[in-house]
């Protein structure tokens, strides 16, 4: 090679390296002067500064991450989504960030892993076990933000988590996913300790809606009386599809079952299970009996006419049974069993006399007077008894 040759390369050689140290000198001023804005500027040259580094990578991922906790959200905001547009090189700080305390830092930080997507997922997976409780929740908060359904597995472990406030973002997060395999977990969660993990567990369960009904079913005759409650609360809440399932469980060979069953028809209020409900007054269980009562009481007047049809023709454990509900529905009965006095049947007409006693209203009073006058001595006491006890409730009012 010639001299000049010799020359020109080394020549070559020296102004890259010029060039590349000018660029690190650039680099490094611009370093300086974003940080320098970031800290020391006011908010619009702040906002400027987030806003204006995303192409330079790295090096600026440590400053952003302090504006993820800067006091105005506009902000934080900026920070968050350039952090999202630095990429994969930012998501090892961003979730060591999540152990901020504060939800709003913590809700930019879990944007700006969202906004990187895929890359985020499987450290986040990871630090679910990370031994700081606020990462594995915001890991928690984030995955479910995500919607991400390889994460179930995972994040339904987080519902035995240590920190309640883990599990509770587990429960939440679940809801988010929607994945219908977490139910059973769900439910054993709504015997958690805390108040907060027991009530978002019941909302996911809610939001799954059909998937749930039957293992909340099944939960009606769980030892853990929270779990008896939330699941009775979850099914009423979810409504309409639980009327069937529920349904066909009075017919369970569990009581417990029959038991909550009924009593959460009564709670749904829909009419449809009225004639279901009507065919349990004779369930040889008086629990179960009872709650059947209170729940065609809480139906209403709908269940009148098919409790008059029992009244009249079923057997005695039916009509004793009707006979309660008739007095827990009160004064809209007191027309039906006006007409029912003048009865074929002297038992019928007896017990109509007892039940108006019993309700106490003054419509009742001519109609029971002219049972005063019955062929049948005993319809005739107990018209009398009721008459003054009709006269009894009016004087003390």
């Amino acid at each position: 090679m010639g001299i000049t040759k010799r020359f020109l390369k080394i020549f070559k050689s020296g102004e890259r390296e010029e060039e590349e140290q000018a660029r690190i000198r650039a680099q490094k001023e611009r370093y300086e002067s974003f940080l320098k804005a970031l800290t020391e500027g006011d908010l619009d040259t702040r906002w400027s500064a987030v806003r204006s580094v995303g192409d330079l990578g790295e090096p600026f991922i440590e400053p952003l991450i302090r504006g993820l906790k800067d006091e105005y959200w506009i902000i934080r905001r900026g920070s968050a989504d350039t952090l999202g547009k630095i990429g994969p090189a930012a998501v090892g700080q961003l979730i060591s960030a999540l152990d901020d305390p504060s939800d709003d830092v913590r809700q930019e930080t879990i944007r700006a892993l969202q906004l990187i997507g895929e890359p985020s997922i499987d450290p986040l997976v990871n630090a679910l076990k990370h031994p700081n409780p606020l990462i594995r929740k915001g890991s928690v908060q984030a995955l479910g933000i995500m919607g991400e359904t390889r994460a179930v597995p995972p994040i339904t472990a987080s519902l035995k988590d240590a920190d309640p406030d883990v599990r509770h973002e587990a429960a939440v997060a679940l809801g988010r996913i929607g994945d219908p395999q977490v139910v059973e977990a769900l439910i054993e969660s709504l015997n958690d300790e805390k108040e907060h993990v027991r009530m978002a567990a019941m909302a996911t369960l809610c939001s799954l809606a059909e998937p749930a009904i039957q293992p909340l079913i099944r939960a009606l005759i769980d030892p853990g009386e929270d779990v008896v409650r939330r699941a009775s609360l979850a099914l009423t809440t979810i409504g309409e599809p639980t009327v069937d399932p529920l349904i066909a469980a009075l017919k369970d060979q569990n009581p417990g079952i029959r038991k909550g069953a009924v009593e959460v028809l009564g709670q749904i209020g829909n009419t449809r299970a009225i004639p279901a409900i009507i065919g349990a007054l004779d369930d040889p269980i008086r629990n179960v009996r009872i709650e059947v009562v209170l729940a065609l009481a809480a139906l209403g007047v709908p269940t009148i006419a098919p409790l008059m049809q029992v009244f009249r023709e079923g057997d005695i454990r039916m009509r004793t049974s009707a006979m309660e509900a008739l007095w827990m529905l009160g004064q809209p009965a007191t027309t039906p069993l006006i007409m029912v006095l003048k009865d074929d049947q002297s038992d019928v007409r007896k017990r109509a006399a007892l039940l108006l006693g019993e309700i106490g209203d003054q419509k009742a009073v001519d109609h029971l007077t002219t049972l005063l006058s019955d062929d049948n001595v005993a319809v005739r006491r107990e018209a009398f008894e009721a008459l003054e006890m009709i006269k009894k409730r009016a004087s003390s009012l």
